[in-house]
């Protein structure tokens, strides 16, 4: 829980309301947030990007042919389309190759020949770094090689010049790596710089989906590029991007969730069912007939996807051992293409590294704290080839191996802690906080995604309505607060739950789309009914308790300088600030009279409301303290004149310190009656504690 001085000086620096500056101190940007949120997106400092680009240079002026060899997978795609579209459009001869996942990840050997008769530079995107024989064999055959990749590199790196952001200076601070595509944009982008060019920004949008859709952390270079790809999204310049948006979100502007959830599952699609040249098309085609043929055509393979996808699952279920160590699971009749989301469903369930073998391959995802690809390495004996990152990888294998190859990551996995699912909560939220204001503030800062997760509230109400829903009603459909909402994967918990009675959810709020229209509704992470009140078992002595009037000293009425709002806390701050431990009793009269006086303080949403009143000389649509708090706010901005009168300016409403005092203070009172109703006393304390033992 962050202190009020760092919450208030957080609201000025980004413009947001206090529950977000609470989301972003908690995340520990507590100094330099704006810079960290809306990093400038400039050239990468991989050392050899200039050295790529002059080699890259010299082929287009010799007009040496150039093969670029992707991955299949969105990632590798955005970025082959990028460059093979980039460079063509400097002149270059350009071949782009996509492999069939039937080739395996990477360089594939027996296509080594075909490749060196078809151009005279090899260049790799998202692949390479582990195909130190394959580009061997390429060299002997006269061809120039470039590998740019962002896949964990091995002890050797290949034999030719090699684009990795594990050579950039960055890496070594230990800030975010770019994904494929974003190596391929910043190789684009050294290219025109070397010819005076200016930045190859129309491309920032194929960049874009590669980044979201290989789960980047959104941080540092990553978040300067999606957020500049996201923007070219809208509108982009590509006719296959244009049919994909409009096919699959009705043409809005799509954030990074649903470039992850509904834009990138249909490339990944063509390439987790063979045919990844489908997508790869669907990003360079300069037909707009033609990207929405494969716009249709990826959305049908995108449901045969899913069909595999859930059948291949309860598969695996039946498979599983909750007892073990690590899930290692098989079957010769599983889809290789579909692997990695097999994986990542049963880590959701299982929460242990998951191994999901298929056809002589395999795909792992794992828990924060064991390496999937150190896991691979420790059974390397028994592997062909394996290649990834800490959290997701792939590797090939005999089935003869699988026996040995389960024991030895058993063996792996029992070397750490049994990993536990955790929570980590943003802040509580109250009922009153729950409104689109404050999601428009959510919204404005986005991107978010891995490494920058949307916010994540616990918000304790009664329960409004509650039903199992899906295909064996394994899903929840809740009314919380006033909002829908839904519970994935949690139709089991229906019997716990009771309408009327106060449940903890934690919750992610987001926007519905449906004809036109939008509203405000909710994902719950977590549902459970409202426990009673408790010591939740804190490290530590607990100052500040909740208990029951019989309590001797407890506190049962706060005094509160109502005369004075923008000092209206000042009474309760004083009182803590005073002893060193307090037992509250309030009951819920006394917590409604908070929530009462918490909505008196004006909003960024009743200032524009006061504003539109104003300046067609009317009065506002409140009366008393909001009132006049409006008007003190207003003057401070100098929107209205010493008459009262409206003046057509712009204004940051959070340069007005009444309002910035004003939010700080209902902040204050909302989050003491959010965390004396939250079952946990530890968050009670802290709340108590970092609010109010210490002033502005």
């Amino acid at each position: 829980m962050a202190p009020l001085s760092a919450i208030a000086r957080l609201m000025r620096e980004l413009s947001i309301p206090p529950l977000l500056a609470q989301v972003i101190w908690g995340r520990g940007l507590k100094e330099e947030a704006l810079e960290a949120l809306t990093p400038p997106l400039k050239l990468s400092a991989i050392p050899t990007l200039p050295e790529a680009a002059a080699r890259l240079e010299a082929a287009i002026r010799a007009k040496r042919r150039i093969l670029i060899h992707g991955d299949y997978d969105a990632d590798g795609i955005s970025g082959t389309a990028l460059l093979t579209l980039g460079l063509r459009a400097l002149g270059a001869e350009v071949i782009p190759f996509i492999p069939n996942r039937q080739d395996g990840y990477g360089i594939a050997p027996e296509r080594v020949p075909e490749h060196a008769e078809r151009a005279a530079l090899f260049l790799t995107v998202d692949c390479g770094i582990s195909n130190l024989e394959e580009i061997a064999q390429l060299q002997a055959l006269g061809m120039e090689v470039i590998v740019s990749d962002h896949h964990h590199p091995g002890q050797t790196l290949p034999d030719c010049l090699v684009i990795h952001p594990a050579l950039s200076p960055l890496a070594r601070q230990g800030l975010p790596e770019l994904t494929g595509a974003g190596v391929a944009f910043h190789l684009l982008w050294a290219l025109h710089e070397r010819l005076g060019l200016e930045p190859p920004l129309a491309y920032s949008d194929l960049a874009a989906i590669g980044t979201i859709a290989d789960v980047a952390p959104l941080l540092g270079e990553n978040r300067a590029l999606v957020k500049a790809g996201l923007i070219r999204l809208a509108d982009s310049h590509w006719p296959g991007v244009r049919a994909a948006v409009a096919q699959a979100l009705s043409g809005r502007a799509p954030s990074a969730r649903e470039v992850a959830f509904v834009l990138a599952p249909r490339l990944n699609a063509a390439g987790r069912l063979g045919e990844a040249e489908a997508g790869l098309e669907l990003l360079m085609t300069a037909s707009e007939r033609r990207g929405r043929e494969l716009a249709a055509y990826l959305d049908i393979k995108n449901a045969e996807r899913r069909a595999i996808q859930d059948a291949m699952f309860k598969e695996a279920l039946a498979q599983a051992d909750p007892e073990a160590p690590a899930l290692v699971l098989h079957s010769d009749a599983w889809h290789p293409g579909v692997m990695g989301i097999v994986a990542s469903k049963a880590l959701e369930r299982f929460y242990k590294p998951v191994f999901i073998i298929a056809q002589g391959k395999g795909s792992v995802r794992s828990t924060p704290g064991i390496s999937a690809v150190e896991g691979l390495a420790y059974a390397r004996a028994h592997l062909k080839r394996f290649g990834g990152h800490s959290q997701a990888a792939g590797f090939s294998l005999d089935n003869a191996a699988i026996a040995p190859f389960r024991a030895r990551i058993f063996d792996y996995v029992r070397q750490f802690p049994t990993p536990q699912p955790r929570l980590l909560i943003d802040a509580l939220i109250s009922r009153d906080e729950l409104n689109d204001e404050l999601f428009q503030a959510i919204k404005g800062l986005e991107p978010y995604g891995q490494g920058h997760a949307a916010p994540l509230f616990a918000l304790t109400a009664p329960l409004e309505g509650v039903r199992a829903v899906g295909e064996g009603g394994k899903h929840l459909q809740l009314r919380l607060a006033g909002l829908r909402g839904v519970a994935w994967q949690q139709g089991d918990n229906v019997s716990t739950l009771t309408p009327g009675s106060p449940v903890n959810a934690v919750i992610t709020l987001h926007e519905n789309h449906w004809q036109e229209r939008r509203s405000l509704e909710f994902i719950a992470a977590a549902v459970r009914p409202a426990q009673p009140l408790g010591d939740a078992g804190s490290e530590r002595p607990l100052r500040y308790r909740r208990g029951q009037p019989h309590h001797p000293g407890a506190i049962t009425t706060l005094s509160l300088n109502e005369a004075e709002p923008l000092a209206l806390t000042a009474p309760l701050r004083e009182l803590v600030n005073r002893n060193p431990a307090l037992t509250f009793a309030l009951d819920e009269a006394e917590l409604a009279k908070l929530t009462r006086l918490a909505e008196q303080y004006p909003g960024v949403h009743d200032l524009r409301r006061a504003f539109v009143a104003l300046s067609r000389r009317d009065t506002p649509p409140f009366n008393g303290v909001k009132a006049e708090l409006c008007r003190r706010c207003l003057r401070e901005l100098d929107l209205i004149d010493d008459y009262g009168r409206a003046r057509n300016l712009k204004r940051d409403p959070y340069r007005s310190e009444t309002l910035v005092i004003g939010l700080t203070e209902r902040y204050l009172l909302q989050s003491f009656v959010s965390a004396y109703r939250f079952a946990d006393d530890a968050a009670f304390n802290e709340t108590v504690e970092r609010l109010l033992g210490m002033a502005y």
